[in-house]
């Protein structure tokens, strides 16, 4: 069974010979740079290229060397923002094709969004008159040479961001933007538009050029905290679900792809909603969240949806825990989630900077101790 077989399997909710695993086939599941390069060292692998795959994230694609020694089942092609991040001197500071600051956070690590394009708009004028980046061949460049460069796994196309609720809520800035959620002054309703009907010419663009090549495309947009939603269930159906359904169901209609959609937090009330709109797969799968304990989610949505992470809690015992602790977690939540199918182990989230090497790798062996079917 070659791996894109492995993972399209899952996703169909048949049982392969054993669980898919992703390493970096996302900008979520990857590996922060100082982590891939503490894991190469102790491996003794080699450095192909690195090469980040979210700026203000500083994680990385993974390199050759990780790919062909864990043997993960997906890979990424990656696209590029619509045009460079501009370095602006005399404030230390970048901007981004959306309008959006970002500053280097103290201990070097990654990048807080510090500048929001519209955070003093008052009328929907102000709205009207923000521009929004359109495609660019930029963002294209390299997509086939990522494609072609792992024939056999399965590919998933990253860069979309999170276009109907994080990004309107970093251009707004977000006391803004939870405001207008509440509002009927119509700020909302013609931002969102706006980047609705520019992520629909964004994806006729990237379609046009790439067709259906790619097995799975993958969108985010974070609705969940640590102990619920961010919005009510009311709210986000209201304003939220119709744009993201229509946005998945467009790509799908002119691709086939499957859908997999990024969504931290205690997300449990909406996994329904979310299925409902054509979300194939779910991730990170924030299990250390309220609601979000494996054997509820496989038993409530597990033949609905295929969760793609939760394999490990990152926030606590990837992080802090012994490695023999991590290894019993890895176990048990695999158990729960691989049943008939419908699943792709990933940790949750990113692993940053302070992880334990140690820990890393016993959750790679505690993976393959016990992904098999």
């Amino acid at each position: 069974m070659t791996s894109r077989e492995r993972v399209l399997a899952s996703l169909s909710h048949k049982e392969p010979d054993r669980v898919p695993l992703d390493i970096g086939a996302t900008n979520n599941t990857c590996m922060h740079i100082e982590i891939e390069r503490a894991v190469k060292k102790r491996l003794g692998l080699s450095t192909t290229k690195e090469t980040i795959a979210a700026t203000m994230l500083n994680v990385v694609l993974p390199d050759e060397s990780i790919m062909e020694h864990f043997s993960p089942d997906c890979c990424c092609v990656y696209l590029k923002e619509q045009k460079p991040w501009v370095y602006h001197e005399d404030g230390n500071f970048y901007t981004d094709a959306w309008g959006l600051g970002y500053t280097l956070n103290p201990d070097g690590y990654y990048y807080n969004i510090s500048g929001h394009p519209l955070s003093a708009a008052e009328f929907v004028e102000d709205i009207e008159k923000y521009q929004c980046p359109e495609p660019s061949e930029y963002m294209m460049e390299n997509w086939e040479e990522m494609l072609l460069k792992y024939p056999d796994k399965c590919s998933v196309l990253e860069g979309l961001r999170s276009p109907m609720f994080s990004l309107p809520s970093w251009i707004r800035g977000e006391e803004n933007f939870y405001c207008d959620l509440m509002s009927d002054d119509g700020l909302l309703e013609c931002l969102l538009d706006k980047i609705e009907d520019t992520y629909i010419r964004t994806l006729d663009f990237i379609i046009d050029r790439i067709g259906n090549r790619v097995d799975i495309i993958k969108f985010a947009d974070d609705l969940g905290a640590q102990n619920n939603l961010l919005v009510s269930p009311e709210l986000y159906r209201r304003h939220i679900k119709p744009r993201q359904e229509r946005l998945y169901q467009h790509a799908k209609r002119r691709t086939g792809c499957k859908v997999l959609l990024h969504c931290c937090g205690a997300i449990s009330k909406i996994i329904g909603d979310l299925i409902e709109i054509g979300v194939d797969a779910i991730n990170p799968v924030q299990i250390s969240a309220d609601g979000m304990e494996p054997e509820k989610l496989k038993k409530e949505f597990g033949d609905r949806i295929t969760f793609w992470g939760g394999g490990i809690d990152t926030q606590h015992t990837l992080m802090f825990a012994a490695p023999h602790d991590v290894k019993r977690e890895v176990a048990a939540n695999l158990k729960a989630f691989k049943s008939g199918g419908g699943y792709v182990f990933a940790q949750v989230h990113n692993i940053m900077p302070g992880t334990p090497v140690d820990n890393i790798l016993a959750m790679y062996e505690a993976y393959y101790e016990n992904a098999g079917y």
